[in-house]
């Protein structure tokens, strides 16, 4: 039976137990924020000073096309990209702000 938590263990030495057991799969983890991270502040830097079509991105970034359109994707939806115009087949993309957190309203008013 593998190394699973047991009743028995503290709630400290099963917390051990459990990062033991699940090391490599948080290390992978780790590492692919990581890269998402660096892939994004890449893509940033690329539009921080002009407006980008995706291919121009991945030239720039050096990041694969398709990768950089997932990321690209990503950040329009949430407003830290902004489209631009079209250039030929491609739409130009340049830094936006990202949305002001909405106001919490109180229910009870």
């Amino acid at each position: 039976m593998p190394d699973t938590p047991l009743e028995t263990d503290s709630p400290k030495e099963a917390l051990k137990k459990l990062k033991a057991a699940r090391k490599e799969q948080v290390a992978a983890a780790t590492s692919r924020m990581k890269a998402q991270r660096r892939a994004v502040k890449a893509i940033k830097e690329s539009l921080a000073d002009s407006e980008l079509t995706v291919p121009e991105v991945a030239a720039a970034t050096g990041l694969p096309v398709d990768e950089v359109l997932w990321y690209v994707a990503t950040l329009k939806k949430y407003g830290e990209i902004l489209e631009g115009p079209k250039a030929g087949a491609y739409y130009r993309y340049r830094l936006g702000r990202p949305p002001a957190p909405e106001a919490e309203t109180d229910a009870a008013d």
